[in-house]
């Protein structure tokens, strides 16, 4: 029918009845089986997220408070005066997790795929840290602490491992195994559509191993890398259990748990929206330079 459409239309003469009447069905088939998904994203992702950026230009709780909200712009300027140093803090804790994950994931994601037979249940087995960031942070906790498994190691080796436990590496660290499966995940889908043969053939021309990975592999798995980066980085803005129990002072001032501690804690809602606004606008961001510089790969 569709072709038939095509070489009537080609011909320059008007369609048969039948044919237009099964356009139209086509059509309007298509807009009804639409209408379920576009009413769960409206309600469920457009809805919250103009209700919050509505809560951010709120004073503390009065949202809520039965004489009505009371609109105020102190929030942003709290945020840009006050708490901008936290969102400098949370950018900097999420691009080292993905610079962990990077010079980590990409070996790992290699000898995944090419080297290793049953890599379905690796896979399996890697799901485990997805359970949660507070149960990595808990776990790291229980390993470090005086009487631990990995504590009394520490502490016959003359290393203390109480200062070790609450430091920038520690945090970075458990960051990095909360989205480790994410940047492996992706970067292991790239290489498997990446032919073993173009690394034999690079190898064959005299390029050394350096070499095969910064001209072959490297730009083939761009979209891999840039996908499993965004994700590690989305995910590590959003996380706060392990700021809040494995960091210094400095980590437990990151914006996430600043975040739940003004909302949840203090009830001040309106600035902790505004706060949830910056993530968004943050995670947006990330989203928008990533498909930009790499050209649409995230799309391949």
């Amino acid at each position: 029918m569709v072709a038939d459409d095509i070489a009537i239309r080609a011909l320059g003469t008007a369609p048969p009845p039948e044919v237009r009447r099964w356009e139209r069905r086509t059509r309007l088939t298509r807009w009804l089986l639409l209408v379920p998904a576009t009413i769960v994203i409206i309600l469920f992702l457009f809805y919250p997220l103009v209700f919050i950026v509505r809560l951010s230009f709120t004073e503390a709780n009065s949202f809520l408070s039965p004489a009505g909200p009371v609109a105020t712009l102190d929030n942003y300027k709290a945020m840009v005066g006050r708490y901008l140093p936290n969102l400098l803090i949370t950018i900097q804790l999420a691009a080292l997790a993905v610079l962990v994950n990077l010079i980590v994931g990409f070996p790992f994601a290699y000898i995944l795929v090419r080297k290793i037979r049953y890599r379905n249940l690796v896979r399996g087995f890697m799901v485990f840290p997805m359970f949660g960031a507070l149960y990595i942070a808990f776990g790291m906790r229980l390993a470090l602490l005086p009487g631990g498994p990995l504590g009394t190691l520490l502490t016959a080796l003359g290393i203390p491992a109480t200062q070790l436990l609450y430091s920038l590496p520690s945090v970075v660290f458990a960051m990095s195994i909360f989205t480790f499966p994410f940047m492996v995940m992706n970067i292991g889908t790239s290489l498997s559509n990446v032919d073993p043969k173009l690394e034999e053939a690079a190898a064959c021309l005299g390029a050394r191993p350096w070499q095969t990975f910064t001209r072959v592999l490297l730009p083939l798995t761009r979209a891999g890398i840039l996908a499993g980066s965004l994700i590690v980085f989305g995910w590590s803005i959003g996380t706060f259990a392990e700021p809040v129990f494995l960091g210094t002072l400095n980590e437990q001032r990151s914006l996430a748990w600043t975040l739940f501690r003004n909302g949840v804690m203090q009830g001040d809602y309106g600035l902790s929206s505004t706060m949830a606004v910056f993530l968004l606008v943050l995670a947006v961001l990330v989203s928008f330079v990533a498909l930009r510089y790499s050209r649409g790969a995230l799309l391949d």
